[in-house]
């Protein structure tokens, strides 16, 4: 997801001249997210589909797609529901919830537990097993307490979520370039709950680049609790990546979920001592904007958040792909290390290693 900070007008939504700076700059970015884009079907597909079948003959498996539809509207309206019911609870009973179901994914050996199992194993070798085993536990439960989170990010009013900031250090970095009109990049690894920033962050204004959920039914919800407090979401598509470097260019707020692997593009920088496969996204909005960089983060303290804004390495070559990962895994290594728990240990970081290196994931362990 990439948040960005900008004003809606008519010279703003349109997209750029041929030529153009934006456009020389973010075309090869522009020409792979064409590439892994997913084809979308149709209504009219649907028609065909079933105007082709033959005299007497059953429709092509009754229309899948239209079952398609309704499941993802099932899904969507069984999930509603469910935030509709984290919403009731306390904070502090919701993690007490979540602790619990994190016990018991690792207990019946989930899949979640045991990729989690596989990267504590490869980030922290020197720790003793049970010692990891029980951090694989809590990291469980702080996935859990995630989705539990959804559910009063959805629901609850403004003034009762500010009650769960119970500490935000950094803010002037934020702020200060944003009214200096020098535009801000902030990089947000997946950890503590990075939801919330979408509050806290609000007041300042900005647009979300986001790609949609695979089940189009979650996608409502998750744009609801996202656009509350002043966020405004686009599709991640060539047009929104235009917008957020235009809006870089223009002195506005953008900020990249960076730690996540690519479909496509990336370098391969440590992390942990081991190489992952690391997005560049925002190496090149960093070097083609000129905006200062910052790693954002919420972490969960006792009774709710503490929001965290710092540096970026000032150090490092703009124009290096690999220097930059490098200070980006560092930086989030760093972080981790702070409690480690809060980490999304479950998402496989180290897929896609080096040619020639064994698939890190077998499916033999716990």
């Amino acid at each position: 997801m990439v948040l960005c900070r900008w004003r809606a007008d008519a010279k703003s939504l349109a997209p750029p001249q041929a030529g153009s700076e934006p456009d020389r700059c973010l075309r090869g970015d522009v020409q792979v997210i064409e590439k892994i884009r997913l084809s979308l079907c149709r209504p009219g597909h649907l028609l065909c589909l079933h105007a082709e079948r033959g005299v007497g003959q059953r429709s092509l498996g009754g229309l899948p797609g239209l079952r398609k539809v309704r499941r993802a509207g099932v899904i969507g309206w069984l999930f509603a529901g469910l935030l509709r019911v984290f919403a009731m609870l306390r904070l502090g009973l919701g993690w007490r919830l979540a602790d619990w179901l994190g016990a018991a994914a690792w207990a019946l050996k989930t899949d979640a537990a045991r990729i989690t199992a596989i990267n504590l194993a490869r980030c922290f070798p020197e720790m003793d097993s049970s010692d990891r085993r029980a951090l694989a536990r809590r990291s469980l439960g702080h996935t859990w307490r995630l989705l539990i989170e959804a559910g009063p990010l959805t629901h609850w009013s403004g003034a009762r979520l500010g009650k769960l900031l119970i500490e935000e250090s950094g803010r002037s970095l934020v702020t200060e370039p944003l009214e200096q009109g020098r535009g801000l990049l902030m990089l947000v690894p997946h950890y503590g709950n990075w939801e919330y920033l979408c509050y806290v962050l609000g007041s300042l204004g900005f647009v979300a680049l986001y790609d949609p959920p695979r089940v189009a039914g979650l996608e409502p919800l998750l744009l609801r609790s996202r656009q509350r407090f002043g966020a405004t979401l686009v599709p991640g598509t060539p047009k929104g990546l235009r917008t957020a470097y235009k809006t870089l260019k223009a002195g506005g707020f953008a900020a990249v979920l960076p730690d996540q692997v690519p479909a496509q593009g990336g370098v391969h920088a440590p992390f942990f001592g081991h190489p992952a496969l690391t997005m560049t996204l925002g190496q090149r909005l960093a070097e083609k904007s000129g905006a200062p960089v910052l790693i954002g983060t919420a972490r969960r303290v006792k009774n709710g958040f503490a929001a965290e804004y710092t540096p970026f390495p000032t150090d490092v070559d703009l124009s290096d792909p690999a220097a930059f990962a490098t200070a980006l895994n560092q930086s989030i290594e760093a972080l981790v290390h702070t409690d480690p728990a809060q980490y999304q240990w479950e998402y496989k970081r180290f897929k896609k290693p080096p040619p020639g290196s064994p698939d890190p994931y077998p499916k033999s362990s716990h």
